[in-house]
């Protein structure tokens, strides 16, 4: 259950800074800053491996960002004899360093969690993951390639558990059948991103006019 607790203290920790965020909007909005750029994402990686992944992220406050991925691989042939099916989400909070006037870029740290269904398949042998919970903090670096796109670098350590089950194909590649059940749980990098950005609508703060 204590991979729960861990979920848990991650949203609190959201909300806290969404809370925060309800503060200082009024604020900024009253200097005619021109801000809350929006950000379309793929991870290269996750490209290369043909896992389909998008991701958007929003700024929510001078320093702050939150943004949201979708993995939704679902490839299945019809010989059987491989299988790549991913129905995973997340969701992270980031700060992002420095005296801000443009956002979305520099060095950040963030804390994320997440979860999904998998199904993973390699001729006979397979794992179908019930539900798995990822949760840990990351930090990364986002830097300008052109007018309205970055590339962004960042790794993830954190804390992974998934309960599964490990099967067999038979009879041709018709019958699925079920071996075992198991949990597996891992503390270490948990996820690693190459990120193309396309920068939608590009923001920056006008500083605060001095009286």
């Amino acid at each position: 259950m204590h991979y729960k607790c861990i979920v848990y203290l991650l949203f609190v920790t959201l909300s806290f800074n969404l809370n925060s965020f309800c503060q200082e909007h009024d604020s900024i909005k009253s200097h005619n800053s021109k801000f809350f750029p929006v950000a379309l994402k793929t991870n290269l990686l996750f490209d290369a491996a043909s896992i389909i992944n998008i991701e958007v992220e929003v700024p929510f406050a001078r320093n702050w960002s939150v943004a949201g991925e979708w993995i939704f691989p679902w490839w299945l042939p019809q010989n059987n004899k491989w299988c790549l099916e991913v129905l995973s989400g997340n969701l992270e909070g980031r700060y992002w360093f420095g005296n801000r006037d443009r956002m979305l870029k520099g060095v950040f740290i963030g804390i994320y969690g997440g979860g999904g269904y998998y199904d993973l398949q390699n001729d006979l042998k397979g794992y179908q993951g019930e539900f798995y919970i990822s949760a840990g903090i990351s930090s990364g670096y986002s830097f300008n390639i052109g007018k309205h796109f970055n590339l962004e670098l960042s790794l993830g350590f954190g804390y992974l558990v998934s309960d599964y089950r490990r099967y067999n194909m038979k009879e041709d590649y018709t019958i699925l059948a079920y071996q075992y059940d198991g949990r597996q749980t891992w503390i270490g990098p948990t996820k690693a991103k190459v990120s193309l950005v396309w920068l939608i609508s590009q923001g920056k703060y006008n500083k605060r006019k001095q009286r």
